[in-house]
């Protein structure tokens, strides 16, 4: 009905952890300085979706890289804050649901995607390009978690999410054709990691880092 459509839901999310990140490029220099730190606030909340199929790694990971199976997320707007040193940074809360947090809390593989789709959907809706080096200070998050108010009809399948896979596929697709055009044979930075070497890529890194 018209009216489910119009009906509104105000996340209250709980604090889970932060990627901290930087610019590398933009289509505002002047408002996004390169190098400016990035802080995206990984949070949950159950009025986010959860996927239709429960996480189970011999299910999902060959779904992931097909691109069926993705964690639904919620991006807040941009807010303006300092780092430690006061220089000034960009934070952006990233929510998802519940259960889908605790799989990634026990999952290594899942969560270094889950820190991929994050990054890519705020690169998408800002329009920013930001480094993948990404790391995960201590905190739980930085600054307060914003109370993002969404259209219901945002939440489901037809809305917000469809239009981030859209462009995320468009994107992937443009990257793929700009590679061939350009014969270069670095990897293409919109592919998914590759599952069967995400885990020596972090084994050296603490996964905690101070800032």
């Amino acid at each position: 009905s018209m009216e489910e459509i119009q009906r509104s839901i105000t996340l209250d999310p709980r604090p889970g952890f932060v990627v901290k990140t930087k610019i590398l490029e933009s289509r505002e220099p002047f408002k996004y300085g390169v190098s400016t730190k990035v802080f995206i606030n990984v949070c949950h909340d159950n009025q986010v979706p959860r996927p239709a199929i429960a996480f189970d790694p011999s299910i999902v990971f060959p779904l992931i890289i097909k691109n069926e199976w993705e964690i639904p997320l919620i991006v807040s707007n941009e807010k303006q804050d300092r780092d430690k040193k006061g220089q000034p940074s960009f934070v952006y809360d990233c929510c998802i649901n519940e259960k889908s947090f605790q799989w990634c809390q026990t999952n290594v593989d899942l969560r270094s995607i889950l820190i991929e789709w994050c990054i890519e959907a705020v690169e998408m809706m800002y329009e920013l390009t930001l480094e993948r080096e990404s790391s995960i200070p201590k905190m739980l998050s930085k600054g307060e978690l914003s109370k993002t108010q969404i259209k219901q009809s945002e939440l489901t399948e037809g809305g917000l999410q469809k239009k981030l896979q859209q462009l995320k596929a468009n994107e992937t697709l443009g990257l793929i054709e700009e590679l061939k055009d350009e014969n270069s044979n670095e990897e293409d930075p919109g592919q998914l990691p590759d599952l069967m070497n995400i885990n020596n890529n972090g084994q050296n890194k603490p996964l905690i880092e101070e800032i």
